[in-house]
Formats: C-alpha cells, structure tokens, sequence
C-alpha cells in the first residue's frame, strides 16, 4: 500500500530545513542540494513541492511571516489601539533567539531579492501587508483618542517600520549593541511621541 504523505507537512518540513541551512550556512549557500539533504529527501521531490530555489526562498519567507503574525494575533488579542500596536511591534523586534533568527533570514533575503525581481515583488507585498497592519492601529488608536493631535498616520507608520528594519539590522550585525532593554526603549519612545 503506497505511503500517504500529507502535503502540507512535508512542505513545512521542507521549508523549515530551509531555515536550518539559510540561519547555518547564510543563504548564498542555501543551495537545492543543501535543502534537499537538510531535509532528508531527494532534489526531484523538491520539485514535486516548488517550481525552483526562488520559490523555494520566496515561500521560507512567507512561512516565517505567517508564523510571526500568528505570534502578533495571539499575543495583541482582546489588545486595541496603541496596546496593540506595542505588542505587533514586540513581536516583530529581534528580542530573543528565535525572533534573532527571524532578523538574520529576513536581512538575508534582502540582499538575494535585489537581484531577484520575484522576491523583491514578494517582500514589498509583505512590506505593504505589514504597514497596513500598523496604519490600521493607528487608526483605531485615533479613533480611541489615544493619539496626540496632528499625528501623521502614514508617517508613523513608516517610522515604525524603519525601527523594526534598522533595530533588526544592527542586532543581526552587531548583537551587542542593541540589546531587548534598549530595543524596547526606543519603541516606547516612538509610540511615547504618539500618544495624547
């Protein structure tokens, strides 16, 4: 009787042997070969899952968004305005390991994705996905009269998206200068100049 294998799962695996090679190896190495032995499997199963290595990155990368939104729905749950603001913007900071190696994948990929116009697409898609998310809490934080007046929406939500880019890059090339205490002051700052 043949195996039953669900889809689903073996992909995940796949992918998360992805994350192995990229977060071990730096994704310049993450090569199909590597993936493929990673993962435990042959390179012509690989190709049974994905069409090729960008598909394969591209959808390493969704995976590791989807698993941090989750994080984000889970913990600003019940959460509205600001408050929830906070804890999106907690989730998406290099403030432990795992959200570490969330940092040093997703620079990783912005270097392979400026020679790469599918992941490029991909990661501004993501990109206007997540500022959405932040323009829309800060909306219902105006709404609550939580915000100070005069406060740019768009604009704040693009300096919230450079802290978490710019905190992300310095921790993931100088782990020791910016450590969660400071990461968390200067997100406190921020939203301390947004609030009433």
């Amino acid at each position: 009787m043949p195996k039953i294998v669900d889809w689903d799962a073996r992909r995940d695996e796949i992918l998360s042997a992805t994350w192995r090679v990229i977060a071990r190896d730096g994704i310049a190495r993450a090569t199909i070969r590597a993936i493929a032995r990673e993962a435990d499997c042959s390179r012509g199963i690989l190709a049974h899952y994905f069409d090729d290595k960008a598909d394969i990155l591209g959808s390493a990368l969704l995976m590791s968004h989807r698993r941090v939104v989750a994080r984000m729905e889970a913990g600003a749950a019940g959460l509205t305005g600001l408050d929830a603001l906070r804890v999106i913007m907690l989730e998406a900071l290099p403030l432990d390991e795992q959200r570490d190696l969330e940092a040093q994948i997703e620079i990783s990929f912005w270097g392979r994705a400026l020679g790469n116009p599918a992941l490029r697409e991909l990661q501004h898609a993501e990109f206007d996905r997540f500022a959405e998310r932040l323009r829309g809490h800060l909306a219902e934080a105006e709404k609550n009269s939580d915000l100070r007046d005069g406060v740019d929406i768009a604009l704040a939500a693009h300096q919230l998206l450079v802290l978490i880019d710019g905190l992300s890059a310095e921790r993931v090339l100088y782990p020791d200068r910016v450590g969660p205490d400071r990461q968390q002051q200067m997100l406190d700052a921020l939203l301390g100049s947004l609030r009433a």
